[in-house]
């Protein structure tokens, strides 16, 4: 009885601080909370557009075009969370990542505590930078230097050029795809653990990096008329591009008796937790086994979710994702009479980027609209049962 009352004295404890603590959800140190400085122009570059980088290098521009980093801060889904997080100042350090994209500027840390920042007005704000979301500058430009995986050596660049060894790492990525919870959270991981899912699993030690499937490796010029080289796509698909996702799983279907059938689901191209990255994501793994004429006989279903609350303090209720190798199961079972006619098992997954709850929560509260579809089939496969 003792030990329940102090239990319950603790969490009434930590429910009355959390409430009154700020609303921030991330565990803030100088790299998440501070971002990257103003920059100015490097000589030899009309402006820090990414289409001015785009007219050299017109096939790394396209690419990015269609990447999400290009739509960090215009995304439908990131606005209306970002209203519904009362525009949060520390979700712009990822989506706009450049203080030439912030309205506001971050004076000062109120007595070195990085989540109590200072706000003053930045007369250098470009607007139209902003739009571009993570843009070329955010990870190439410091301090005039346009940094990447190679030397100055191996270019012939009208701008100043320099190598880092980041862009030969997954440190670059880690920025922005490991973000841990803030401290009195009941987490067993980060909010989007991206970054540590990988850190745990079997790939790291093979040498794989986020590059190797996220940026998938390509030979050619950087711009027209210079040598080719090896360098990685501009295209970082993830959890919105269908056929990235179709890559994470390898499904089989096992006879295990004269009667039962097993559907193995196993993560078997993704280094990270499948889903990975924000919480609302889920996936639905559907087997049903057909008859000759067509008919439903059975239907198995495996839903893949993280569950949080996130208010008033975040607590992780269940996580049933999979991990990179690791296998889960269906298993249907073929009624008398139906053995050995023509039937078949078909299996279809289902990626939600949020659930139709939260969709009409952000359209009804938050001003979500024109969006992209939240739920795609992104695999379909048959097997026929001898």
């Amino acid at each position: 009885m003792k030990k329940s009352l102090i239990i319950a004295a603790l969490i009434a404890i930590t429910l009355i601080y959390a409430s009154f603590r700020q609303t921030l959800i991330y565990d803030l140190d100088q790299t998440t909370a501070v971002g990257v400085p103003y920059q100015e122009i490097p000589r030899g570059l009309a402006s820090l557009k990414a289409k001015t980088c785009g007219s050299c290098h017109q096939e790394i521009y396209a690419e990015w075009r269609t990447s999400m980093h290009s739509a960090a801060y215009t995304d439908p889904f990131f606005q209306a969370y970002w209203r519904k997080d009362k525009h949060e100042w520390s979700c712009l350090t990822c989506h706009t990542p450049l203080e030439n994209q912030l309205e506001q500027r971050i004076a000062r840390f109120e007595n070195g505590n990085f989540s109590q920042p200072q706000f003053a007005a930045n007369n250098r704000f470009d607007a139209e930078l902003q739009q571009e979301g993570i843009t070329c500058a955010a990870c190439h430009l410091r301090d005039g230097i346009i940094y990447g995986p190679y030397s100055a050596e191996q270019l012939n660049a009208p701008h100043p050029v320099a190598f880092d060894e980041r862009f030969l790492s997954e440190s670059i990525c880690l920025d922005c795809h490991e973000v841990a919870a803030k401290p009195f959270s009941f987490l067993r991981s980060g909010i989007c653990g991206t970054g540590g899912e990988w850190k745990d699993g079997p790939y790291i030690k093979k040498g794989y990096r986020c590059q190797t499937c996220h940026m998938p490796e390509v030979t050619r010029p950087l711009m027209a008329g210079q040598k080719r080289l090896k360098n990685g796509r501009h295209l970082w698909r993830g959890g919105n591009s269908p056929e990235q996702v179709a890559k994470a799983l390898t499904i089989a279907a096992t006879p295990v008796t004269n009667n039962q059938i097993r559907i193995d689901i196993t993560n078997s191209g993704a280094g990270h937790n499948f889903p990975t990255g924000d919480p609302d994501r889920e996936v639905f793994i559907t087997a049903r086994l057909i008859n000759k004429d067509g008919e439903e006989l059975q239907a198995e279903e495996l839903h893949i979710r993280r569950i949080i609350i996130w208010k008033p303090v975040m607590i992780e209720l269940s996580d049933n994702r999979i991990a990179p190798l690791e296998t889960r199961s269906l298993l249907l079972t073929i009624p008398s009479g139906q053995r050995n006619q023509g039937l078949k098992v078909e299996v279809e997954g289902i990626y939600q980027i949020l659930s139709e709850r939260a969709r009409d929560k952000l359209e009804s509260r938050y001003g979500l609209k024109e969006y992209p579809p939240i739920r795609y089939s992104f695999v379909k496969k048959t097997f026929n049962i001898r």
